[in-house]
């Protein structure tokens, strides 16, 4: 069964209070949530006990609008409402077998209560805003189209943002500090954090990665994902994590990676991650947890990440991929990608065969080529397929020039280029100082042992302090590229540029803002942010797949909890006409128990 790859990215962003030497992060980030009310939408908190009888609500309710409320008079209500709708409207049957509506009675001392995680938030642009780990994380709500993704990722960086600077704005913090907010994957202090994506699958494919045929992990998904990053990788310098040495990367997560499978995200990584969270009716579909990928301000960048992943997993439901590219070492070959920036050094294969990662990210190219010719491939797949293309072209090339307006590691790494030229300085004079310098940060700046290393590799001792600045400025550069404030003088380095003209985008800035109030219209994310729009004062609980309503009635503690088990029904398309109705919960409700009785 072919099903389409909704997507969601979720981020982790990296957080710091600037003008003091120690913070909580929690609690930043927690100021950092607390703010959405003053620059945000509708939305709805999950992280405490609140009970729409208590009073502790927005508005009173009407009393009168839901004295008689029950089912029968909600069926009648709609009748009114509009004229024989099972047989106007299409998605009934698909209601019937996809979703359904119920009602449930919890008691605490006469009260509904419901208790959801502590630090969460359901928008009404149907994304989710959190905190995990310490760090403000925002997740999008799920879209079709890598378009609409790159858009809503790029309406969480600005929702983040300005919650960041109502905290700065607001005098919470003393007088010199302020909150900032850096979209990356690491602290330089051993500590990743990630950028995690999220593709609907179909029951078949993912039972088959998982339990059944999981060489198609280590055949075909791997070799993907990893000769991926010189296309999504985000650029890094440095290393970390006991790694070899290595002063730019084309990622920054690869020296966070120690195994193959597993369910951990944050200890012991593994390349493929197999948590079976569904999300969705799991006897229909799963939820595949993406986690190697980096965390990208390009919009480019996020448009191929999404758009060929979703590509490659249809070429891999249909069992179109035939041939082996198992690595020799999957995890070394993640590090050596990442550390190769001349784009030739082969990776083994288990074959005995040799392969660079672009040779790899070509054969999937030419792959996906034929799949989209035999499966009328939709205008976007062709799109994103000739825009990895042309990335892929150009790195065959060693054009690197069209990529430094599109590609992260490529945009960062230009500007570290034009920085080096004018100290007079090179990446090979750089390099040769970085295992000193870093060996004397480990030694607390004990100076004896780092000079001795550097007399014994033939450097010149009275450049180091020369070498130091430059080298510490390669890394404030690094951090600064990754901070998400877009406009003004405060702005981030990459939106200076961005702003100046120097990077390729995909969306406008009306696409973007338009993301941060509205959900996407092509997946069940479209109902689930119009309820938190229109009915919030009245939801007691969400989650990507259900939400909780409470109503006042003569059945005190009654919630009503409705569920969107399919990801792909309750589009704007199906349901947009119908919702302009829905001007209470008993009508909405009404409408989801008339479709169960077709």
């Amino acid at each position: 069964m072919t099903v389409a790859k909704a997507v969601g990215i979720e981020t982790e962003y990296g957080l710091m209070v600037w003008g003091v030497d120690v913070f909580s992060p929690f609690t930043a980030a927690q100021m950092v949530l607390n703010s959405y009310k003053s620059v945000g939408g509708p939305s709805i908190p999950m992280g405490m006990y609140y009970n729409v009888q208590t009073g502790d609500i927005q508005e009173d309710f009407d009393d009168e609008e839901y004295e008689a409320w029950d089912e029968l008079e909600a069926l009648e209500e709609l009748e009114r409402l509009v004229e024989k709708p099972k047989k106007k409207h299409k998605s009934y049957k698909k209601a019937k077998k996809d979703g359904h509506a119920s009602a449930q009675t919890a008691q605490n001392g006469g009260q509904s209560v419901v208790l959801y995680g502590l630090g969460s938030l359901m928008l009404a642009n149907g994304s989710r805003f959190y905190i995990d780990h310490a760090h403000p994380e925002y997740c999008t709500a799920e879209s079709l189209s890598p378009r609409t993704v790159v858009a809503a990722d790029k309406a969480g960086e600005r929702i983040v943002s300005r919650c960041a600077a109502a905290v700065n704005r607001s005098g919470i913090l003393p007088a010199g500090q302020q909150v900032l907010i850096y979209k990356n994957n690491s602290d330089y202090k051993g500590n990743s954090y990630g950028c995690h994506e999220n593709y609907l699958l179909g029951v078949d494919l993912f039972e088959d990665l998982l339990r059944r045929r999981s060489h198609i992990i280590y055949r075909y998904l791997l070799p993907f994902l990893i000769s991926r990053v010189v296309i999504c990788g985000a650029g890094k310098v440095g290393y970390e994590n006991r790694t070899p040495p290595a002063l730019f990367q084309l990622t920054q997560r690869a020296d966070f990676f120690e195994t193959l499978t597993g369910i951990q995200t944050t200890y012991q990584r593994p390349l493929f991650n197999t948590r079976d969270e569904a999300h969705s009716n799991q006897n229909t579909y799963r939820r595949l947890h993406v986690i190697l990928g980096d965390a990208n301000l390009s919009e480019v960048s996020t448009y191929l990440k999404v758009g060929i992943t979703q590509i490659m997993l249809h070429m891999l439901e249909a069992g179109y991929i035939k041939t082996d590219l198992t690595l020799e070492n999957p995890v070394e070959a993640f590090r050596q990608v990442s550390r190769d920036l001349t784009f030739k050094k082969p990776l083994k294969l288990e074959s005995g065969e040799q392969m660079t990662a672009v040779q790899l990210q070509a054969f999937y190219l030419d792959l996906a080529e034929k799949y989209l010719d035999e499966h009328d491939g939709t205008d976007e797949q062709w799109e994103v397929w000739d825009k990895w293309a042309d990335v892929v072209e150009a790195l065959e090339n060693d054009d690197l020039a069209p990529l430094s307006r599109q590609l992260d590691w490529a945009i960062k790494k230009n500007v570290l280029e034009r920085y080096l030229a004018g100290q007079q300085s090179t990446w090979e004079a750089a390099e040769r100082w970085q295992p000193v310098i870093e060996t004397i940060l480990a030694l607390g700046d004990d100076l004896t042992i780092g000079e001795a290393m550097a007399r014994e590799a033939g450097l010149d001792w009275a450049d180091y302090a020369q070498q130091r600045e430059i080298y510490f400025n390669l890394r404030r550069l690094d951090l600064e590229y990754h901070d998400i404030r877009s406009d003004g003088d405060d702005a981030g380095l990459f939106y200076r540029l961005q702003n100046a003209g120097h990077v390729d985008r995909i969306v406008t800035d009306s696409d973007i803002e338009r993301m941060i109030h509205t959900p996407p219209t092509d997946t069940r994310a479209w109902l689930r942010g119009k309820i938190v729009e229109r009915f919030s004062r009245y939801i007691v609980g969400a989650d990507w797949s259900y939400i909780q309503l409470q109503v006042p009635n003569r059945t005190p503690g009654q919630v009503y909890r409705l569920e969107f088990p399919n990801p792909l029904i309750g589009t704007e398309q199906e349901m947009s006409a119908l919702w302009e109705h829905f001007r209470t919960p008993a009508q909405m409700f009404a409408y989801f128990l008339a479709s169960n009785q077709t």
